[in-house]
């Protein structure tokens, strides 16, 4: 069984590719239905992707900015995440013309 992510991306801004960019460099261990353990920057980050009571992330830039996050975006290439992974291309395609 496959579960959204209850993440409201218009509201929270959509997918930003300079984090989508980030996001790819760190790791993802998930530790639950869910839930991640991001590592590779320079803190531990805890990701809950399906938990409305709460922060999706414990990082300054989501808490403070209200944005999907480099944390929450590894977690959700992770799962899967469609929205997500059509962003890819777009990111591919700025990369290739910089």
């Amino acid at each position: 069984m496959t579960m959204e992510a209850k993440i409201d991306f218009d509201a929270a801004g959509g997918v930003d590719l300079d984090r989508l960019e980030r996001s790819l460099g760190l790791r993802g261990e998930r530790i639950g239905v869910g839930r991640y353990r991001v590592t590779g920057g320079s803190q531990v980050h805890w990701v809950d992707l399906y938990t409305t009571s709460h922060p999706r992330c414990d990082c300054g830039d989501h808490l403070w900015r209200e944005r999907i996050c480099k944390h929450i975006l590894a977690a959700l290439l992770r799962e899967g995440n469609e929205r997500v992974l059509t962003a890819l291309p777009r990111l591919l395609e700025r990369v290739q013309a910089a």
